[in-house]
């Protein structure tokens, strides 16, 4: 039998006893509640948060490319010629899902006296359409077959600025990548519109079939802007793009073509920094909320351990060690520290869950790149809240029980 657990149990502050510790103790636990609860919401937020932007800009634009070895950082691109064998061998990778070409290049559109830059994405039989198949919102998506197709998708964000709607035509001019050559014009149809609340994207973006830029560019069915490679997880993204680039570097010897392999976070850094800044942001929101909640815990301990300061004089008479005393009431702490957390699991869940399932709380697209706050529940991410919650806080616990052995036994017996 745990002799100090038994006895931790019975002077803990009752509903049915009136301790002076007893509000003193319960705003402790409240305080560990709410930490816990704050922390969790806070976390699953944060993650939801990185995890939607990620999502989206691996679904548009992939984990890796592969393109040509030049300085061009423009959507004006050197084109590189396809290569069945290193698309086979790229499929052949155990960590890639997809393998796709695309080519880019700059337009402009004037329609209804609105004017608007874009870049033309072009996309092939190749092309997977499960990203844009959520974030579709009027149409549908076009197919690409033998004869060459006039259709797009555009964003809602150009057609709210150029008044178009699904089947709507429009004309698109394309300046030349050559000095001396005349702009070319092309007629495309709205096939579809799409939303992802992220303005790289829907500001810039339309997609077309890929045969009307390499038309405009002057290059052949075999020449494409690059590839796109799309991973199982972008968890081991810089693993997996080292590995990618061994096979595209003896491609390199054998076609004497030069070839560039990129991540995501290459292409777009400022994005990926700005994420990788709400981890700054969680981990001051837990060392705040660890802070509080372990204050208050010290507070409620140091309260118990006065008003029981006869109980421990009577155990020191007794015989009892102050490791002996001091154990009683680190699980006295223990114990209402445990408390905290059950009830701060059960309201920070219960919120994250509510706003996970009916978006409560709605966000400003345009400013958050998404209409409702995200959630991501990580169960391995509660469990080290909780435990690292209860580590630190039985640490700081220890403070307050150093204060038992400077208590002398008749001092503590005489105390009133």
């Amino acid at each position: 039998m745990n002799v100090e657990l038994y006895i931790a149990k019975k002077i803990l502050p009752h509903k049915s006893t009136a301790n002076i510790s007893k509000p003193i103790v319960r705003i402790a636990v409240f305080a560990i509640a709410l930490g816990l609860a704050v922390m969790i919401v806070a976390v699953s937020i944060i993650i939801g948060f990185k995890s939607t932007i990620s999502q989206k800009l691996f679904g548009f634009a992939s984990h890796i490319q592969i393109v040509n070895y030049d300085a061009n950082t423009s959507f004006e691109t050197v084109p590189i010629t396809k290569d069945s064998i290193l698309f086979s061998k790229l499929l052949e990778c155990k960590a890639v899902s997809h393998v796709q070409y695309f080519a880019t290049k700059p337009a402009i559109i004037k329609e209804n006296n609105a004017v608007k830059g874009v870049v033309v994405k072009g996309i092939d039989t190749q092309f997977t359409w499960d990203f844009f198949e959520t974030h579709i919102l009027e149409g549908s998506p076009f197919s690409i077959s033998n004869a060459l197709t006039d259709s797009v998708l555009i964003s809602k964000e150009m057609a709210t600025l150029l008044n178009l709607s699904v089947h709507d035509s429009f004309i698109t001019t394309f300046v030349p990548n050559e000095a001396g050559k005349r702009p070319r014009k092309r007629r495309f149809i709205v096939s579809g519109i799409f939303e992802t609340n992220l303005q790289e994207i829907d500001e810039r973006f339309i997609l077309a079939d890929m045969r009307h830029i390499q038309s405009l560019n002057y290059w052949d069915s075999t020449q494409v802007s690059g590839y796109e490679i799309f991973l199982k997880s972008h968890k081991t993204i810089e693993n997996d793009k080292e590995n990618i680039q061994d096979i595209v570097g003896y491609e390199i010897y054998q076609d004497k073509e030069y070839l560039k392999t990129q991540s995501l976070q290459e292409i777009n850094p400022q994005i990926f920094d700005w994420l990788s800044l709400l981890d700054m942001n969680a981990w001051v929101i837990i060392f705040l909320m660890v802070l509080v909640a372990g204050l208050n815990m010290i507070t409620g301990l140091l309260v118990i351990i006065i008003e029981k300061t006869n109980m421990i004089g009577i155990l020191k008479t007794i015989g009892a060690r102050n490791t002996q005393v001091q154990k009683v009431f680190l699980y006295v702490g223990g114990l209402l520290i445990t408390k905290g957390l059950l009830w701060g699991n059960i309201i920070g869940i219960g919120l994250c869950f509510l706003q996970y399932a009916f978006h409560i709380i709605p966000l400003n697209p345009e400013t958050y790149f998404m209409s409702f706050v995200p959630i991501s529940f990580s169960v391995p991410a509660i469990l080290l809240l909780n435990i690292g919650t209860l580590c630190i806080t039985m640490i700081m616990l220890l403070l307050p029980a150093l204060f038992i052995s400077k208590l002398s036994p008749i001092e503590a017996v005489s105390f009133d």
